[in-house]
């Protein structure tokens, strides 16, 4: 986890967050529930993780219920072992049911009595934090409540891979990267001509795949491979092959 976060960091983000625990992971039985949050406490409190932050230089802060066992000494161990401010904010969330964030930002909302969306960020997280704008997960492609923090939901772009855990290359993440920077940002300010442009390329938007389908394997679910429609006779060239391009951009 730590240097998966690292390596986001070190490519410009200055604001990670990572749900540590969801509503689906409190409803668990036998002795992986009962030992979830002394995992949760020795995996981002203990002297290990806390010496991890100290050398990276990170900031890291907990949100969680007030009375959920044994997390608000580790929100306390966090804010006191990491510097109150810093360029890079690695920020977790313990999620123990769908209604906990409805809780955490009513009760700063009234604490603080905010009554704008910049004002209720700062009484939630203390701070101005950025809209988010890059969701990367793994396994199915989902959207929950739980998985966004709350109120720093923007325009956001979602990348789902099917590796389990925080396993992430630099080249993995450099084609997110130049996928959202580059790729995504197709609105344009002149429209001439845009829309005959499709007209090129007609089998691809007739003959396109559904995104989020997939198949059973075993007890788990894993996404239908998909092909490009052929466009050999069609007049617009393909873009740059995703691999060439990361290898201009891995560079010197």
């Amino acid at each position: 986890m730590i240097d998966a976060c690292q390596l986001i960091f070190d490519h410009g983000v200055r604001h990670i967050f990572t749900v540590l625990a969801t509503p689906g992971q409190f409803r668990e039985v036998g002795q992986y529930r009962a030992k979830l949050l002394d995992w949760i406490t020795w995996g981002v409190g203990g002297p290990e993780a806390l010496a991890d932050y100290q050398r990276l230089g990170w900031r890291v802060r907990l949100l969680c219920d007030d009375d959920l066992a044994g997390m608000p000494a580790v929100q306390y161990r966090l804010h006191a072992a990491t510097p109150a401010t810093a360029e890079k904010t690695l920020w977790f969330l313990v999620v123990p049911d769908a209604e906990a964030p409805w809780r955490w930002l009513l009760a700063a909302v009234l604490r603080e009595q905010a009554r704008t969306r910049t004002a209720a960020v700062h009484a939630l997280y203390g701070e101005e934090v950025p809209l988010i704008t890059l969701y990367l997960a793994f396994g199915k492609p989902i959207v929950a409540p739980d998985l966004l923090p709350p109120l720093l939901a923007g325009t956001v772009q979602c990348y789902w891979t099917q590796r389990p855990g925080y396993h992430l290359t630099a080249e993995e993440f450099r084609l997110i990267l130049y996928d959202y920077a580059f790729l995504r940002p197709t609105w344009q300010e002149d429209k001439t001509g845009r829309a005959e442009q499709a007209l090129a390329t007609r089998a691809a938007w007739e003959q396109g795949p559904i995104l989020g389908l997939g198949t059973r394997l075993g007890p788990f679910w894993y996404p239908q491979p998909f092909t490009m429609p052929d466009l050999a006779d069609q007049s617009v060239r393909a873009e740059k092959p995703a691999l060439h391009l990361l290898q201009e951009l891995a560079a010197p």
